[in-house]
């Protein structure tokens, strides 16, 4: 059957409804229909391995395709301006003739050069007024392109609907209104639920040399488009039909045609002046001290003056050459190959075009430079910040590092939480933080590594480091909190993971980045509420225990295990040697073992979350739950219904809590904390006469009044203040 599916699916002349048309013919129950669907969804995980198997392996001739593609594309637009020039030139040495006349006449093609080519000033006026009425009731449509009016040469040649589509896939963009000027072309996106005047906003003005227009075929659902070709973009615009097309492409045409018409009476000027002039030198590494481009103060060029390095013409190309090709480095060079370069101070119109170009360039280069750091749906990670290196570099040296610093920290979160989506939640909860921890710590100091290496003595880029990994750590931190910190969670669990995630933390002080503050005031709360509870479900165990206590000694079963349980609670032998009686006999009741079992557990737990700011409720935890228990002994030592040898029992068992347990806890929280706990140290005074005399003839103290005692003010010994930094590392 997988054979028949196999081939059906891949026949040329498959159907899909006929083919579901069929399956359900063939098919008895939804048994078998469920075993066809999950045959088709294995052939098609099997087709898309095979797709992304095939793309591995043929990425490197993806790029290189690309990179010859663009190439091809650079030099078809670079074609098209020159055979744009040639056709130029050809038109111009036609209409002009040997003595310097025009064949042609004016460069509108109407008028005879014998006849007068002024007009009356009246005349001059009204189409002066007349220009700028048009050009004023066009504009007032587009929002934001008031200072487009003050031109005096500009005028409105041609204005219309079109539709943006994508280059590569053709679908629908948006709607855009565009007016052709006879210096540029100005594109205004629509703007949705608009009233009034302004339904267009400004979006770009296009130079009218700075862009080609090509026509395009129709294919599939592209039809009546042509294409823009302004470098480094290649934008695709649909008309409403054809007839709109051929004139929107014929208006391209005569604009330009009516440009290069204005410019040859000044190129054949120039050429003249040139002429009459006297001869330029040929070099401008002069060894004169005067500037080669300096003009004298009558705007004539001077006999020193240099004619423009043949480097310097061809910049604005050359540079063009490099971004398509993405040889940064080599447009990088010819930049600070300009920069260098002493443009003269006059104002000649050639020159400031050329540097008006050369910082187009410089923009255009520090765009491609930020979309190569720029995070997208459809961007791939697979090289990692290795990949991001390189245009790193080129901001920073193009003075663009704030832009650079925020790029590369925004593609680093983009990875970290590529990194982190991965991580599935899967066995214990410890493991689960451990594994989630280690990737991001290490790939946090991975990035901080690139980050220092990218951006070296940069305050303000290190200042933005520190934040965004204090931001990180905070949406970590909240996801743990979410994940582990519930209600259902023991306070054992909850260790282990603070303590793994507290020391991956740590890590970062190699770098010079201590987040351990941050993470412990992030988990404050939290770990506030999880050490109440604790106390909270051991509090009540012990009073679910003492209305079953028996108060008779435990037997644990075995020698083997008298043996264990004194090496779990951590005494002595000595020590415990008056409590065992015979082989499996502990002199102990079955609430006080469990209290000593549960009691040195949460004492560990407690010891591994305290912080400075958490040691209050650490003390608070600790003396209530160790306050419950010898709250029980109090109530039946004093209660008339307990016999004599219960009484001795129970007062057995309070000197076992308050002569082995307390000191054993105390002495271990002096040695982990540095200080002792006052309140702990309380309730052995309060509770110590519940302990049997060693003299029969002495009796025993007075109980206290039954109150819960209060944490004492920890004055005797200073609390130990926290390190900062713990190596000689230089922080930022």
């Amino acid at each position: 059957m997988a054979e028949i599916v196999d081939l059906k699916i891949g026949s040329s002349d498959f159907h899909p409804d006929k083919y579901v048309r069929e399956l359900s013919q063939r098919c008895v129950g939804g048994q078998e229909l469920q075993q066809q669907y999950q045959k088709i969804q294995g052939l098609g995980e099997e087709t898309s391995a095979l797709l992304k198997r095939n793309v591995y392996q043929n990425y490197t001739q993806f790029i290189e395709t690309a990179k010859e593609i663009s190439h091809l594309e650079s030099e078809m637009y670079q074609l098209s301006h020159l055979l744009t020039e040639q056709r130029s030139l050809l038109s111009a040495l036609a209409s002009t003739s040997l003595l310097g006349s025009t064949n042609a006449g004016t460069a509108a093609g109407g008028e005879n050069v014998n006849e007068p080519t002024t007009k009356p000033e009246q005349e001059l006026q009204r189409e002066d007024e007349e220009r700028r009425r048009k050009l004023t009731a066009a504009l007032e449509k587009v929002e934001g392109c008031v200072d487009l009016i003050e031109s005096p040469a500009r005028s409105l040649v041609h204005e219309g609907d079109l539709l943006e589509l994508e280059p590569t896939e053709g679908t629908a963009m948006q709607r855009m209104h565009a007016f052709l000027f006879n210096d540029g072309l100005l594109l205004a996106p629509w703007i949705p639920n608009r009233r009034g005047p302004a339904r267009y906003k400004f979006q770009t003005l296009i130079e009218l040399g700075s862009f080609a227009a090509v026509n395009v075929r129709d294919m599939g659902s592209v039809k009546t488009a042509f294409k823009l070709l302004a470098f480094p973009d290649t934008r695709l615009f649909q008309c409403t039909s054809n007839q709109s097309k051929k004139e929107w492409l014929e208006k391209f045409e005569s604009a330009k045609k009516a440009a290069l018409a204005q410019e040859q009476p000044k190129r054949q000027e120039s050429v003249a002046t040139s002429e009459t002039s006297p001869i330029r030198s040929g070099s401008i590494d002069s060894s004169s001290g005067t500037n080669p481009f300096e003009e004298s103060s009558t705007g004539v060029s001077s006999p020193d003056v240099a004619e423009l390095p043949e480097w310097l013409l061809e910049l604005p190309e050359d540079l063009d050459v490099c971004i398509a090709q993405r040889h940064f480095e080599d447009a990088y060079l010819l930049l600070q190959k300009a920069n260098q370069f002493s443009f003269p101070s006059n104002k000649d119109p050639h020159l400031l075009e050329i540097r008006r170009k050369v910082d187009g360039r410089a923009r255009a280069l520090i765009e491609v430079l930020m979309k190569e750091l720029e995070v997208s749906p459809d961007k791939s990670l697979q090289g990692g910040l290795r990949a991001a290196r390189r245009a790193v570099r080129l901001l920073n040296q193009l003075g663009r590092s704030s832009q650079a610093c925020d790029l590369f920290l925004k593609l680093c979160s983009s990875i970290l939480k590529t990194q982190l989506r991965r991580v599935k939640r899967e066995g214990a909860t410890v493991v689960y933080v451990k594994h989630l921890g280690g990737i991001f710590f290490s790939n946090m100091m991975d990035m901080a590594g690139e980050f220092l290496r990218a951006f070296p003595n940069s305050p303000s880029c290190a200042s933005a480091l520190v934040v965004w990994a204090g931001s990180e750590l905070t949406h970590l931190t909240s996801h743990l909190v979410k994940q582990v910190f519930m209600p259902q969670s023991p306070i054992s669990t909850l260790s282990e993971c603070v303590v793994s995630i507290r020391g991956q933390c740590d890590q970062l002080c190699e770098l010079g980045i201590d987040l351990r503050y941050q993470l412990d005031g992030l988990l404050r709360a939290p770990l506030q509420r999880a050490l109440s509870d604790a106390r909270d479900k051991a509090v009540e165990a012990v009073k679910l225990r003492a209305a079953e206590d028996k108060w008779r000694p435990t037997n644990l079963g075995s020698k083997d295990a008298v043996t264990k349980f004194v090496m779990e609670i951590g005494l002595s032998p000595s020590h415990m040697q008056k409590y065992v009686q015979g082989e499996s006999w502990i002199a102990l009741s079955g609430s006080t073992i469990a209290l000593t079992r549960q009691y040195l557990s949460l004492l560990e737990d407690c010891l591994k979350l305290c912080t400075t700011e958490l040691i209050h409720i650490v003390d608070q935890v600790l003396t209530d739950v160790f306050y419950a228990q010898l709250v029980h002994f109090e109530g039946n030592l004093q209660s008339d219904k307990t016999a004599s040898s219960e009484k001795q029992f129970i007062q057995k068992n309070a000197a076992f809590l308050l002569n082995e347990l307390l000191p054993l806890v105390t002495k271990t929280y002096q040695d982990r904390l540095g200080n002792s706990c006052q309140s702990l140290e309380a309730l052995r005074a309060k509770f110590a006469w519940m302990k049997p005399s060693d003299d029969e003839g002495v009796p025993s103290p007075a109980p206290v009044p039954m109150q819960r005692p209060t944490p004492a003010p920890r004055t005797t010994a200073p609390r130990p203040t926290a390190t900062k930094y713990s190596t000689v590392t230089e922080y930022i």
